[in-house]
């Protein structure tokens, strides 16, 4: 197999970003031959391979010339087969199309991006499915959404969940930790979350419910946000220190992935409101760290944490602060979701990950030859 894969998305922080480059280190040691379209100021970042031909694409994945110019780019290259990993491809195509899917937050939560950008995603989005060779979606509770929204051909799509690097463990030194908590300026004590600042996160809730806990409990600990400040940054912020939350909600900002495990360790819990995620890697870092997690029963979040976590309704402030109050007040409670949340996390393999993506590559291309 000749194939190609569009690796602009590397550079993104969020969970497309993580899926590429997760791909990539594991399709590394494969043997396979790939053309990996990418950046030029992302090469650095891409694995040396003998099987990986880097090719400069600089051109924007998401604007009509930016798609009409990487569509002539990939006709250059002889390909079996081209990996998209985002509803962007650069359709029409002569060469057999593989797409992955992250979620469908568009349609769903349409105030999390600008019109005109919402507009574009759909149509791109049913032009992606319909082209399609074969479809991944990274949960089962997507795949059911596409189907709702998108009409997806469930015959040409495969569930594949996404994994934890062997980066996240518990196995953190104390100076390292301590060193880490310092550089970004956390607290002795802390509550963590992670991500970007959208509405679908539901970070209002979780600062009124922070706010109704610190009254229930004397030695509640801080809670720290992290995330890049943009989005609903300042709004958040402010609504921080109208409840009465100032000096007790941290926003360190991004946190790189090199110190993520330790921050993950440090924190007494892991704390994930989502309304809506498609898959929902932080809470699955965090349990691969030995931290208990309170999260949603929203969406795909039952399906990736199991019975590792302690779920709860992210519209009830009162179930919300049970969960929580139980992890701090129960020794025992923590113990059993540290230990649970170690082996679930352990189901979640990039390299499981990636080998049954080549088991899609290799089902589009004989459909391909039988056709």
């Amino acid at each position: 197999m000749r194939i190609g894969f569009d690796a602009r998305t590397v550079r993104y922080r969020g969970g497309i970003g993580i899926y590429s480059r997760n791909l990539l280190r594991q399709f590394a040691d494969f043997g396979e031959e790939f053309v990996i379209f990418c950046e030029d100021q992302e090469k650095a970042n891409i694995p040396q391979s003998d099987g990986f031909t880097l090719v400069s694409a600089n051109m924007d994945p998401i604007s009509w010339g930016g798609q009409s110019a990487f569509r002539a780019l990939v006709k250059q290259y002889d390909l079996d087969l081209l990996h998209v990993p985002s509803p962007w491809a650069p359709t029409p195509l002569r060469v057999p199309l593989v797409s992955t899917m992250h979620d469908i937050t568009p349609f769903l939560y349409p105030r999390s991006v600008p019109l005109a950008l919402r507009v574009r995603y759909k149509r791109q989005l049913h032009r992606t499915l319909e082209e399609s060779r074969r479809v991944i979606t990274v949960s089962q509770i997507l795949l059911s959404a596409l189907d709702v929204y998108a009409n997806i051909d469930s015959m040409k799509a495969r569930v594949i969940h996404n994994g934890v690097s062997a980066r996240f463990g518990p196995n953190i030194d104390e100076k390292t930790r301590l060193a880490v908590r310092r550089r970004h300026s956390l607290p002795a004590r802390f509550a963590f979350w992670a991500g970007d600042f959208r509405p679908e996160k539901n970070l209002s809730f979780l600062l009124r419910a922070w706010s109704r806990l610190r009254k229930r409990l004397a030695v509640a600990p801080d809670l720290v946000l992290a995330g890049q400040k943009e989005m609903s940054y300042r709004n958040l912020v402010r609504e921080a220190e109208s409840a009465g939350l100032a000096g007790t909600v941290h926003f360190p900002g991004f946190i790189p992935d090199e110190d993520l495990p330790a921050v993950y360790s440090e924190a007494e819990l892991f704390v994930f409101p989502s309304l809506y995620e498609g898959f929902g890697l932080p809470p699955l870092e965090a349990m691969a760290c030995g931290t208990p997690c309170v999260v949603s029963n929203s969406s795909s979040l039952p399906e990736v944490t199991g019975s590792a976590a302690l779920l709860f309704n992210p519209t009830s402030f009162d179930d919300f602060e049970d969960c929580v109050v139980r992890v701090l007040t129960q020794p025992d409670l923590r113990q059993n979701l540290r230990e649970a949340g170690l082996r679930r996390a352990g189901l979640f393999s990039w390299r499981r990950a990636a080998e049954e993506t080549l088991e899609v590559y290799r089902g589009a291309l004989s459909e391909s030859t039988a056709s």
